[in-house]
């Protein structure tokens, strides 16, 4: 069986289309929970990376949080990784590779925060309690800019080379679906949103695309320990 469905989004918006398709259903006998695969294309059906994907339940997830260290380093000028999303309660690690200071800081309602001038790992980890979008900065330089996504949802992460993100063992039930990128100016800092429903041991595939250009992610010398974030 293979249904569809869509939005519609204003004249001109960065997203061309959402299509939501349902595929095939876990063998008998496996445990009664769903699995999501998004994905993120652009008008040549090629994969978009580092695209915060979000399946928020509507009901709250019984899941308790549990909190996780990400880390957001300075290199180059540039904050590695650009992008990172963690479930509230989670903190973030800010050390500085760069041989020059870096002054961090953060005036978004959901965390405000300061680290003073420093190099190397000089401050503990910064919690972060409140879920919404984290824009960060140095006060030394201005082109510097991170963002960090912060969601109650604990299935969550970033897409992939290929676009595509898969989360497993979610329970059958209503979803908000959230796709999220700086560049994406569309949903504002809430993103862009619909709703689907996951029946237990379905398997599930949503796809976002996109009808306007991306620049490429130039930060090569990201470590693997941070792509789970």
């Amino acid at each position: 069986m293979r249904a569809a469905a869509g939005i519609n989004l204003p004249r001109g918006c960065a997203w061309q289309s959402v299509m939501l398709c349902s595929v095939l259903q876990l063998p008998l006998g496996s445990a009664p929970a769903a699995e999501l695969t998004l994905s993120v294309l652009d008008a040549n059906d090629h994969g978009i990376e580092d695209v915060v994907l979000i399946a928020d339940p509507d009901a709250g997830a019984d899941n308790k949080r549990i909190p996780r260290v990400a880390v957001m380093d300075q290199v180059n000028m540039q904050f590695v990784p650009e992008v990172l999303v963690i479930q509230a309660g989670s903190s973030v690690d800010f050390p500085n590779s760069d041989q020059i200071q870096h002054q961090v800081y953060s005036f978004s309602a959901p965390k405000k925060f300061q680290l003073s001038l420093y190099v190397g790992h000089k401050y503990p980890p910064v919690q972060f309690d409140r879920p919404g979008l984290v824009t960060v900065g140095c006060n030394i330089h201005d082109s510097m800019l991170g963002y960090i996504y912060v969601t109650d949802s604990p299935y969550f992460g970033k897409s992939d080379a290929q676009g595509t993100l898969v989360l497993h063992d979610l329970p059958g039930g209503n979803y908000t679906l959230t796709a999220w990128h700086p560049e994406l100016k569309q949903g504002g800092s809430a993103g862009v949103q619909l709703h689907v429903t996951l029946a237990e041991s379905d398997h599930r595939e949503v796809q976002f695309h996109v009808n306007r250009p991306m620049r490429m992610s130039m930060q090569h010398h990201e470590s693997k320990k941070w792509l789970d974030y």
